[in-house]
């Protein structure tokens, strides 16, 4: 799962993320399903690790996002993304969580 998450984080980083999906998924989901995980749990993790790769540089396409949707000059492309990086680490905490415990993920409420 350590692997999955390194391949999905990366190209998070220069892809949207329903390309990296579209890219990675049918890589691995034989290699998952094989293993005997959780093919919920592959999921939730893939997405949440393809979110993760939009808020951390270099591209950081919803940082991009942000920064064209405002209108102030006084407001650099660096501040929106120091602003995000906190978000970006609550989110790589949460993924940590959900690999380490696996429950987590399919939990209902």
């Amino acid at each position: 799962m350590f692997i999955l998450v390194v391949l999905m984080l990366f190209p998070g980083t220069i892809l949207d993320t329903a390309s990296i999906i579209l890219i990675v998924v049918p890589l691995f989901l034989p290699l998952i399903d094989a293993m005997g995980l959780s093919l919920v749990r592959f999921g939730i993790v893939a997405v949440v690790a393809a979110e993760i790769g939009l808020l951390t540089p270099p591209l950081a396409l919803s940082c991009f996002v942000i920064k064209a949707t405002l209108d102030d000059d006084r407001i650099k492309l660096k501040d929106v993304i120091l602003g995000a990086l906190p978000f970006a680490f609550v989110m790589l905490m949460l993924l940590i969580l959900l690999i380490r415990f696996p429950a987590l993920s399919l939990a209902v409420l």
